[in-house]
C-alpha cells in the first residue's frame, strides 16, 4: 500500500449506510433536541437532512462519526438563525413580582448584619480577630487557642470576654456608637 491508497476513503455500499444510519441516528437526534433544544419534530428532519448531505459527500468523508456530529451542530444553528428563538417573553415588571430566594429576608438581615459590622469594627484588633476566627470562619475554641498560642480553657475565657465587650459596646452608647469604620480604597494592585 502506498500514501495515495490510505487517502482515499473506502467505497460504502447501501448495507453500511443502513449500519451508519441506525448507529447514529438516535444520537444525533439527541444532540439536537438537548444541546440545542430543536423540538423533537424538527430534529428528526434536521437528522435527515444530515444523512441526505452524507449520501451526497460519502466518497470524501474520512470520519463518519465527526462529520455526521459536525453535521447536525451546523443543522441545528441554522434551524434556530431561521427560525429564531421565538420563546417566551418576559415582561420586567414580572421579574421584579419574583423574589430571589437567596435575598428573601434581606431588609431584616441587612441592618443586623450592617450592626454586627459596626460592633467588630468598633474592638480593638485582637477582639475582632477572636469573634472572626470564633464566629465567621466557624473556627472551634481548640483550633483558636492554637492560632493564639494559648490553652483552650483561655481561649475560651477571651471569647466570651470579646463577645461581652461588643454587648457592652453597643449597649451603652447604643448604635450611633458603632459607626462603620472607614475603608481605605482598594489599590489598583491588588
Amino acid at each position: 500500500m502506498n500514501a495515495r491508497n490510505d487517502s482515499v476513503p473506502p467505497k460504502r455500499d447501501d448495507g453500511d449506510f443502513e449500519q451508519i444510519y441506525v448507529k447514529h441516528f438516535a444520537f444525533l437526534q439527541a444532540i439536537a433536541t438537548h444541546k440545542f433544544g430543536v423540538p423533537a419534530s424538527e430534529a428528526e428532519t434536521l437528522v435527515h437532512e444530515v444523512f441526505l448531505s452524507y449520501l451526497k459527500r460519502s466518497g470524501e468523508i474520512h470520519d463518519i462519526h465527526a462529520w455526521l456530529l459536525g453535521g447536525i451542530c451546523h443543522a441545528s444553528r441554522y434551524f434556530w438563525r431561521q427560525n429564531g428563538r421565538g420563546g417566551e417573553t418576559v415582561e420586567i415588571e414580572e421579574l421584579f413580582e419574583h423574589e430571589d430566594p437567596s435575598s428573601h429576608d434581606i431588609r431584616n438581615d441587612l441592618p443586623n448584619a450592617l450592626t454586627a459590622r459596626a460592633v467588630l469594627d468598633s474592638l480593638p484588633p485582637r477582639y475582632r480577630r477572636i469573634l472572626r476566627l470564633r464566629y465567621y470562619e466557624g473556627c472551634s475554641i481548640a483550633e483558636i487557642a492554637e492560632s493564639l498560642g494559648v490553652k483552650p480553657k483561655y481561649a475560651q475565657k477571651l471569647v466570651s470576654k470579646c463577645i461581652k465587650k461588643a454587648e457592652k459596646n453597643y449597649l451603652a452608647k447604643g448604635p450611633s456608637a458603632c459607626p462603620p469604620a472607614t475603608r481605605k480604597p482598594a489599590s489598583p494592585n491588588s
